[in-house]
């Protein structure tokens, strides 16, 4: 078997460590370096999850010729700006969600790594889970016929005091931090052209703590709520002419209920091969494994798709 692929983590926070527990159960990868805006937290990361070498500057691991791979897990307002400087480093980029803040900032991406030959992708785990790919081909097949009208929601409650990014004007809020999943969804089920009609928004602390969003994908209507003094609530609703489907815990699915009129219902099951980040880390390793610069499942289109959605919707609230 060919030697693993050496990983360099960016960031040292919670998500990272989820990144690098699925990693070790992986054949063909190894989490090699970490490095973070902090050399304390980077130290306190390996004490935790064991790497071969521990940076004190995240430019210092991207000159490390053994890494292949980056993983980024550092705050949304970074991603772009490290993604692009990864890239550049001759390094694979496996970025955490959301991408990019702004549709600029992924064209900005898109161009890096056409011009560079490099492999990117946002790490939208949502598409690679099993469930994904059946409901998907399901879909596609036309037994429930065309799509007619798509509820999104994705609510949970967070702590008033909450710190850190999320309460950051800039790149804080629940529309970035949790509605990434359902827009992600709606680029996939839905072409067309993007319109917004009717945005309710509620603010705290600068940052957005509630989106309720009526729009329209191509001629379907459209339901998005996100939150974050509600719930929990995370579930995909998708009426089509003959029937419908429902997903629970859309960020993480393992089951659906199909509906079909006159029918029983049908529960679709398909759990994790080992998590929910596993799929799209092995999806990734297989890309670079095979030399390709793109990923047909979250191609950079759906990432400047998906930012072009929300700027829409950032663009519509009333403040």
């Amino acid at each position: 078997m060919d030697a693993p692929i050496r990983w360099g983590i960016l960031g040292c926070g919670r998500i990272a460590r989820r990144f690098y527990a699925s990693l070790k159960g992986s054949e063909h990868g190894l989490a090699y370096a970490v490095a973070g805006r902090n050399s304390d937290k980077a130290e306190a990361f390996a004490h935790e999850c064991p790497v071969a070498v521990v940076y004190d500057s995240l430019d210092a691991l991207l000159e490390d010729p053994n890494v292949e791979a980056i993983y980024i897990a550092l705050p949304h307002v970074l991603h772009a700006d490290w993604s692009i400087k990864a890239l550049r480093a001759g390094k694979a980029v496996l970025c955490e969600k959301p991408a990019v803040l702004t549709a600029q900032e992924m064209h900005g991406i898109i161009a890096c790594a056409h011009s560079t030959n490099r492999l990117y992708m946002e790490a939208m785990k949502t598409r690679f889970v099993p469930l994904h790919a059946r409901l998907m081909k399901l879909l596609d097949e036309g037994d429930l016929g065309r799509i007619q009208f798509v509820e999104a929601s994705q609510c949970y409650l967070f702590p008033d005091d909450i710190t850190g990014y999320f309460i950051d004007p800039v790149q804080g809020g629940c529309l970035y931090d949790e509605g990434i999943y359902c827009v992600s969804w709606l680029d996939e089920l839905l072409p067309g052209k993007v319109q917004i009609d009717r945005t309710n928004a509620l603010f705290l602390r600068g940052v957005d703590w509630y989106d309720n969003v009526q729009l329209s994908i191509g001629s379907v209507p459209v339901q998005l709520e996100v939150a974050a003094d509600r719930g929990p609530k995370s579930t995909l609703h998708i009426e089509c002419e003959w029937g419908s489907v429902d997903v629970p815990t859309l960020h993480r699915p393992q089951t659906a209920t199909i509906h079909r009129f006159g029918q029983p219902d049908q529960t679709l099951s398909a759990p994790y091969a080992r998590d929910d980040f596993s799929g799209q880390i092995e999806h990734f390793q297989n890309l670079l494994l095979a030399g390709k610069h793109e990923s047909s499942i979250m191609p950079l289109a759906a990432s400047l798709r998906c930012a072009e959605i929300i700027d829409a919707i950032r663009a519509s609230w009333q403040r």
